[in-house]
């Protein structure tokens, strides 16, 4: 066992997702630590034990949504240093180097600082995409408001996150579940970060430009000083989100967004295509 590893959330569907980007983590980031994937109970984790890879299985049928509260479970007090990733990044850069960097702010829990809004915003966001909207029950908002004063920080994300679990209090995947159930009325979608910002907000920090972005804000012409971002333009992020309609495994046209990573000089699809392939050599049956 290494001091770190890599969290990965993944279902059976999404495991050729995981499985590229385990590859993409020691092919183009070096990856000298562990790997583990969360799963559910549907999750047939054999191969992925046989192959050195940590499996931690969510056995609570009750409590298989919102998977990524689980990242912050004292499982992962065995390792030192915890790096969960979600399946639609690329890996450009030494991970290694990026984490020894990104170690410094500890004991801090960082998370993916690339989003733009508050708090409040991103709830109001998804709760007019996914449920009645606030206008239905302004009077969780009020309560949301007096219990987290912070309501109005701008809003980290969750797609990436780098703590010392150490650092985690025990209790806190029952505190965020807890707090997911009291304003369920506003997040029928299910969306995790929102309950994350709004739990430990006080213990964590924005992981900045210099080694996660958002894939636009690291193209060539991203790469300038921003003031209000606080950008000096020379950062060169070793890891790099994707999203939803952007994801790297996506056939896309040479126009499209994310079609291309300039870092790499590879078609985004290709590289991910080329690491999953790669799979079975670089993560043999032991």
């Amino acid at each position: 066992m290494n001091d770190s590893v890599i969290v990965i959330m993944s279902s059976m569907e999404y495991l050729p997702h995981a499985k590229s980007l385990m590859v993409s983590c020691i092919r183009q980031g070096n990856w000298k630590g562990d790997f583990c994937l969360i799963v559910t109970g549907d999750f047939h984790s054999g191969d992925m034990e046989r192959r050195g890879i940590d499996i931690y299985r969510i056995s609570d049928a009750k409590r298989t949504w919102l998977v990524r509260f689980h990242i912050f479970s004292p499982y992962f007090k065995r390792w030192k240093r915890v790096l969960s990733l979600d399946c639609d990044i690329l890996i450009q850069g030494d991970l290694n180097d990026c984490c020894d960097r990104m170690a410094e702010q500890f004991p801090a829990i960082l998370l993916d600082g690339s989003s733009d809004g508050s708090i409040e915003h991103n709830w109001r966001h998804f709760d007019d995409l996914y449920g009645d909207g606030p206008e239905a029950h302004p009077e969780l908002y009020e309560q949301m408001r007096a219990e987290f004063p912070h309501i109005d920080s701008q809003i980290l994300t969750a797609d990436v996150a780098f703590f010392d679990p150490a650092t985690v209090p025990d209790g806190t995947v029952e505190l965020l579940q807890a707090t997911a159930d009291k304003y369920s009325e506003a997040n029928k979608g299910q969306a995790d970060q929102t309950v994350i910002n709004l739990v430990i907000y006080n213990k964590m920090a924005p992981i900045t430009k210099d080694f996660c972005t958002w894939w636009a804000f690291d193209d060539p012409g991203n790469r300038v000083p921003n003031e209000e971002k606080d950008w000096r333009g020379d950062e060169a992020p070793a890891i790099l989100h994707y999203w939803n309609m952007y994801a790297p495994w996506l056939d896309k046209t040479p126009d499209a967004g994310a079609y291309y990573n300039t870092r790499l000089g590879r078609v985004c699809r290709e590289v991910y295509l080329e690491n999953l392939a790669a799979f079975d050599e670089v993560f043999p049956r032991i």
